[in-house]
């Protein structure tokens, strides 16, 4: 059977979640995917589209198919919190902070990709709590961001997840949402 794009974009999702960015070679994400080398440099060019192509899949899994903000902004910033933290619980932290730490200085076009992805996350959860009547809604959901970033360092030092379920329903009560 042939891999997918996104079959492929997924097993070097969670290499370079296991090993960063040095530790996950084309080679060993080829056979991740079930692939040949040679075969997954038709597809994609080189490791730091592989970066963008990563990053862009796990934006699109958790902006996809949120409630309009327009009819519920509490609906759908709860929703998008709650995803968040599952996505860095459910893998042990998130891919993108995994990149951030390993991508090294030669590798601008996966840097910038790292970039473009928390700025498209935290645009919208700023859009959402914009709709909300924040005044500082770009602030708000920088701290968001943060928080739940910063609670995957007892689930990967510790094994603990309770701090980051904790922190999640903080980021929400902060933004004046029921979490009861």
């Amino acid at each position: 059977m042939k891999a997918s794009y996104d079959d492929i974009v997924i097993a070097a999702r969670e290499l370079l979640r296991e090993r960063g960015y040095a530790g996950a070679s084309m080679h060993d994400i080829a056979a991740r995917a079930g692939l040949r080398k040679s075969s997954i440099y038709n597809r994609l060019p080189n490791k730091e589209f592989l970066v963008t192509a990563v990053l862009d899949l796990t934006l699109r899994e958790l902006l996809e198919g949120l409630p309009d903000p327009m009819l519920d902004w509490r609906q759908s910033y709860r929703e998008l919190i709650m995803r968040i933290a599952n996505v860095l619980g459910e893998h042990g932290g998130s891919v993108v902070f995994h990149l951030a730490l390993s991508v090294p200085k030669d590798a601008p076009t996966a840097k910038a990709a790292i970039c473009k992805f928390v700025f498209r996350l935290r645009a919208r959860l700023a859009l959402i709590l914009s709709v909300g009547g924040f005044a500082d809604p770009m602030a708000a959901a920088t701290d968001a961001l943060t928080r739940l970033q910063g609670a995957t360092l007892w689930l990967a030092a510790l094994g603990e997840n309770q701090p980051l379920q904790r922190e999640a329903l903080g980021v929400l009560a902060a933004a004046g949402i029921d979490v009861t």
